[in-house]
């Protein structure tokens, strides 16, 4: 078994970019429930409004176009992105555990451990050289 692809880049470098695409475009999907359905229209979010929600809507997704950039300059070697992708994995950790002291659900765990899966892959096998050539 090899550990690196035709590219030359090792393979828990690519399993990172694959599931780092795959949270960013659950996060995607997830925001746009969100949207769709109201955001879980309570009767208080109804008095304020639908323009915060839109405006969550529209500012997460500019995030997640931003992500997307980030994942594929991590791909590419760019050692800035893994550090950048650290910080929002530590930042969407920090998310999961409130969001589970305030009853959070499973898809946010689920998501909250493929990022640490992502995160503990872009450091270990050949990765480390992998970022120090680029």
């Amino acid at each position: 078994m090899s550990s690196t692809t035709a590219s030359g880049r090792p393979t828990t470098v690519t399993v990172s970019f694959i599931i780092w695409l795959v949270v960013v475009l659950a996060n995607i999907l997830s925001g746009i429930i969100n949207l769709v359905s109201g955001g879980g229209s309570s009767s208080a979010a109804s008095s304020v409004g639908t323009a915060p929600l839109v405006t969550g809507a529209i500012f997460a997704f500019v995030l997640a176009v931003v992500e997307v950039i980030i994942v594929f300059k991590m791909r590419d070697g760019r050692n800035w992105a893994r550090i950048v992708l650290l910080i929002l994995a530590i930042l969407q950790i920090i998310g999961v555990g409130v969001g589970a002291a305030s009853g959070g659900n499973a898809f946010g765990w689920i998501g909250g451990v493929a990022v640490i899966v992502a995160t503990i892959l872009m450091f270990v096998g050949g990765a480390n050289g992998y970022f120090r050539r680029r």
